[in-house]
């Protein structure tokens, strides 16, 4: 639903002079940059799993495809 010119305006002078599209942005993009933090800091953990024998080849490619997956999921509800 689109916005009207008033309530354009109030968000633009509510937020310091930022339109809604900057604010949808920045909200994305810190939600991007926690997904890839939590999907590196996942790979790691399985990895180190993975290197004290505790985990198989195989649930470091699951959760390295369960990731990327989600990952790819929020790269196409952002845009």
């Amino acid at each position: 639903m689109a916005m009207s010119s008033a309530q354009n305006n109030a968000f633009s002078a509510a937020t310091g002079g930022h339109p809604p599209s900057d604010v949808s942005t920045l909200f994305a993009s810190i939600l991007l940059v926690l997904l890839l933090i939590w999907a590196a800091w996942l790979i790691g953990r399985t990895l180190s799993s993975l290197y004290r024998g505790n985990a198989k080849d195989m649930d470091l490619i699951w959760v390295g495809l369960r990731a990327s997956a989600l990952i790819a999921i929020a790269l196409w509800l952002v845009n």
